[in-house]
């Protein structure tokens, strides 16, 4: 008769230490989106002020551009959801595909920018909220 009630102890125990599981990774999922939320705020706001001052600057613009993409594709793959996962490696995508050879397209490359990034951050803001 006492190993019934040590057995469904165990048991009790191991569905509440699943349930628990499941609580703790919801939870460090929506903390890792958070985060990425922040980050990718913060990198698009980093972008958007550089772009205007370096339209005249391609080989520096040229530079934002891909560290700005990088670090897209590296939120997003911390991000924990798929909607703002695609938001941002699309917004990364843009930023890498923008091509710079000379001062005129730099100033058209810094207007793509800005419209794919202001497409874009519309995209994350929804996927944040």
């Amino acid at each position: 008769m006492r190993l019934l009630p040590r057995t469904l102890v165990s048991f009790s125990a191991a569905a509440i230490l699943m349930t628990g599981c499941s609580e703790v990774q919801e939870v460090t999922g929506a903390v890792d989106k958070a985060q990425a939320c922040l980050e990718a705020t913060k990198i698009v706001g980093e972008m958007t002020s550089k772009v205007a001052s370096l339209r005249d600057n391609p080989e520096q613009l040229e530079k934002a551009l891909n560290d700005s993409a990088a670090k897209l594709e590296d939120t997003a793959a911390k991000a924990g959801d798929t909607t703002l996962t695609e938001a941002l490696n699309g917004l990364a995508g843009v930023y890498q595909s923008i091509d710079i050879t000379d001062v005129n397209s730099a100033v058209d490359a810094a207007q793509k920018a800005t419209t794919e990034t202001a497409k874009y951050l519309s995209d994350i803001t929804a996927a944040c909220a």
